[in-house]
């Protein structure tokens, strides 16, 4: 009886450590390994049931007991219910997502005129449906999230800080805009729970893995990252989230840490892993090193018969991704500064897309969907994906 009881409270201590760690503040070695989803989802969906079967078996064998067997054991199990207190209140009010990370509720936006976010800030940017906007990577780095309106169309704005990576959907889902919040992160990447039906999206890929919603996908909305600075010069009607200035040191700190990691040297020479813009076109992704990219500044590439054009900024803190097709016809592009030539007739670009002088005078390239990122996010997502060599 008391080995039984000995067992069954170190089962309740070890499954609410085991439903904390699947999902918040996992260890790197199960970061890596698919079914790290499944057991998150498994000890999440049942871990109440788990909770009242233990503590009830745990009650029944101490009721059972002599007074001598109680007597042995009631250190061990007052410590094992403190132990297992201290697990529950840490993974659920302190290490958890929607504590950790708070929603941002009240959103700001002004025009350029008004903005109070520095030039040089990293944003996600949205050109859509004739409204421009943009989103600072520090805010979204803490938030995780931002839900926003387009022209009366709900949006979902996501950042991942462990994998680098920006996403924007469309979260409208049987005639209904989801609500998300941040349940944890699973293979390195985060993931959100919806408030009506439980079920768990990936903000990688922005697909629901687990729950009723499962084989859904949202739509990409189309997006671009760079600095505000070149946002702004390229769509100057553009409106600007700012701070909430209740967490403008949090901002500020993750601001710093993107920076730093955005500046390290090369590919897989240190512990922060390298970044990479990584490009998906018809089933067909390939990545390129963004440290390298810097340097070069231009790439001509063609990926699944999409002629591409890859730019870099002259202070290399701005990238760009263009389909090279004008009228039918590709062109190949050199770079003097920041003025792009098209060797075919000899028009003059400039990096934001937009032709200045020559045949192609107002036209504009199409902008092609990129992501800048952590290597071993766009591995783990897309394990078939090439790379440039530079």
């Amino acid at each position: 009886m008391v080995l039984f009881f000995i067992i069954v409270c170190l089962m309740l201590v070890l499954t609410e450590l085991i439903k904390g760690l699947s999902a918040n503040g996992t260890p790197p070695v199960l970061q890596n390994y698919f079914w790290q989803m499944d057991l998150a989802y498994f000890m999440w969906s049942n871990i109440k049931i788990f909770r009242t079967i233990l503590m009830i078996v745990i009650a029944y064998l101490f009721w059972q007991m002599t007074i001598e067997e109680r007597s042995s054991v009631i250190i061990l199990g007052i410590i094992s219910l403190v132990l297992w207190g201290f697990i529950y209140w840490f993974f659920n009010h302190h290490w958890v997502g929607k504590k950790k990370f708070h929603l941002l509720k009240n959103p700001v936006y002004t025009t350029a005129i008004n903005n109070k976010i520095a030039d040089n800030e990293q944003i996600m940017g949205v050109n859509w449906n004739g409204v421009q906007k943009a989103y600072p990577i520090s805010m979204l780095f803490y938030h995780h999230q931002v839900t926003d309106y387009i022209a009366g169309h709900p949006i979902w704005v996501t950042y991942c800080g462990l994998c680098r990576s920006g996403r924007v959907y469309d979260i409208l889902i049987d005639g209904k805009p989801l609500e998300l919040t941040l349940a944890g992160a699973v293979n390195y990447n985060a993931v959100f729970k919806d408030s009506t039906t439980g079920s768990w999206w990936r903000q990688e890929m922005g697909d629901a893995v687990k729950g009723k919603h499962k084989g859904k996908v949202l739509s990409d909305i189309p997006m671009e990252q760079m600095t505000l600075k070149d946002w702004l010069a390229k769509h100057p009607n553009s409106e600007v989230l700012q701070y909430d200035q209740a967490y403008a040191k949090k901002y500020e700190i993750r601001n710093a840490i993107m920076n730093y990691e955005a500046s390290l040297p090369g590919w897989h020479m240190q512990k922060t892993p390298p970044l990479i813009i990584g490009i998906e076109i018809n089933g067909k992704s390939k990545a390129y090193d963004w440290n390298q990219l810097q340097k070069k500044r231009i790439v001509i590439d063609l990926v699944a018969n999409t002629p591409l054009l890859l730019l870099s900024s002259e202070d290399g803190a701005s990238h760009f991704v263009y389909d090279r097709t004008v009228d039918g016809e590709t062109l190949n592009f050199e770079l003097n500064n920041s003025t792009l030539i098209d060797t075919n007739t000899q028009s003059l670009w400039n990096i934001y897309g937009r032709c200045i002088e020559g045949k192609f005078k107002g036209e504009e390239l199409n902008i092609v969907q990129n992501y800048q990122q952590f290597i071993r996010a766009w591995i783990k997502f897309h394990p078939d994906s090439t790379y440039y060599s530079f």
